[in-house]
C-alpha cells in the first residue's frame, strides 16, 4: 500500500509540473505541436525502461480495442490540462481536475468498468467529494478576493 501512495503522490507532482511546463511550451509552439512532442519524448522515454525491464510487447495484438484508446485519451489529457492552465492558471486548473478526477474514478468504482473491481457508495466518499468541491469554491474566491486587494492599491496609486 505504501508503494501505492508513493506513486499516487509522485503522479500528482509530474502532472502539475509537467502542465505548467506544457503550458509555457504551449506559448512558443502552439497546442498541437506541444501536444506532439510531448508524445514523442513519452515515447522515446518509456523505450529505455521497456528495454531495461521488459514487457508483453506482443499482447498489444491481443487486447481490447477499446484499451487502446487509453493513448486518445492521453492526448485530450495533455491538450485540455495545458489549455485549463493557461486560461484558469495552475493551481485553480488542478483543483477542478482533481474533482472531475474523484468524480470519474467514483464512476468507474461505482460501474466496475474496464474490469476494476465494483464498489459501493458509501456515505463517506459523498462526503468527502463535497468536501473537495466547497474546498475548490472556497480557494477560488479567497484566491479572487486575494487578487482584488492586489489590484486596489495599484489601481489607486496610477
Amino acid at each position: 500500500m505504501i508503494v501505492g501512495i508513493i506513486c499516487s503522490a509522485v503522479a500528482g507532482a509530474f502532472i502539475s509540473v509537467q502542465a505548467a511546463v506544457n503550458a509555457k511550451m504551449n506559448a512558443h509552439l502552439g497546442a498541437w505541436a506541444t501536444t506532439v512532442l510531448v508524445f514523442i519524448v513519452g515515447l522515446l522515454g518509456s523505450l529505455v525502461p521497456l528495454a531495461l525491464f521488459g514487457g508483453n510487447v506482443h499482447g498489444v495484438f491481443e487486447i481490447s480495442p477499446i484499451y487502446a484508446l487509453g493513448g486518445l485519451l492521453g492526448v485530450g489529457v495533455v491538450f485540455c490540462v495545458m489549455r485549463s492552465i493557461q486560461l484558469l492558471g495552475p493551481t485553480l486548473s488542478v483543483s477542478i481536475i482533481l474533482v472531475s478526477q474523484l468524480i470519474w474514478a467514483l464512476a468507474v468504482d461505482l460501474t466496475g468498468a474496464f474490469g476494476m473491481q465494483q464498489l459501493s457508495l458509501s456515505p463517506g466518499q459523498v462526503i468527502g467529494l463535497m468536501v473537495l468541491l466547497l474546498g475548490v469554491i472556497v480557494f477560488k474566491q479567497s484566491q479572487a478576493a486575494a487578487l482584488h486587494q492586489e489590484a486596489a492599491p495599484e489601481a489607486t496609486s496610477h
